[in-house]
């Protein structure tokens, strides 16, 4: 009976033992789980605040848009405001003069903006810049004695701007002179100014340097 016995007693010790590491290899893997589970919940809570605030800068970048959005809409509404109301004043300003009159306060104009050295500019842009309508303006290059046409004003003030270049800008090119005071290109400068002046713009400019050259004292040699 003791062989029997002694076998019993140790496959209840085994079994117990099994028991035991069973339950113990439970207990770890529900605290794992455990664990795992709170750190998906943090990681979840985490997500969750990363995203609110997003959405918050999301809300605030789009609010700040919208206020720029709206300011610049305001001060363009100004603007144009101002605008409008300084033509209004431009065309009564003008209505009652005479064309020479007109055609003074044209020049003045000119000599603010220098508008002209502008080589697309029309009647229409020129009106909308001066304030006035462009049957007025027309009316007075129409009607004018001096100027056969808008463009022939425009390419004497052209000229004008290009001559005094051509003195003061020695080393400018005479195609950087001609662009610079609304030629479309250099041939046309040159065109206009030997219809206008009878000599080129390096005939001029040559003129020029002549007569400094002579205007300059011959100094005497120092024994």
């Amino acid at each position: 009976m003791t062989g029997p016995y002694l076998l019993i007693v140790a496959v209840i010790v085994a079994l117990v033992i099994a028991f035991i590491i069973t339950m113990l290899v439970l207990n770890i893997s529900a605290k794992n789980m455990v664990s795992i589970n709170t750190l998906l919940v943090e990681n979840q809570n985490a997500l969750m605040e990363q995203n609110r605030i997003q959405n918050d800068e999301f809300r605030r970048r789009i609010n700040e848009l919208e206020e720029q959005l709206k300011k610049h809409i305001e001060d363009e509404v100004t603007l144009l405001r101002e605008e409008t109301r300084q033509q209004r004043e431009q065309i009564e300003l003008t209505a009652n003069m005479c064309d020479e009159e007109l055609l003074e306060w044209i020049n003045q104009k000119m000599d603010e903006t220098r508008i002209y050295t502008d080589t697309n500019l029309t009647l229409k842009t020129m009106a909308n810049a001066l304030g006035l309508t462009q049957r007025r303006l027309g009316a007075l290059f129409k009607n004018n004695e001096k100027y056969n046409s808008l463009g022939d004003y425009l390419n004497e003030r052209r000229l004008l701007l290009a001559c005094r270049l051509l003195r003061e800008k020695p080393n400018w090119t005479i195609e950087a002179i001609g662009a610079e005071a609304g030629f479309g290109s250099r041939r046309t400068f040159q065109m206009e100014m030997k219809r206008r002046l009878g000599i080129t713009p390096l005939q001029y400019r040559q003129g020029m340097e002549s007569a400094v050259s002579e205007d300059v004292p011959s100094q005497e040699k120092s024994d």
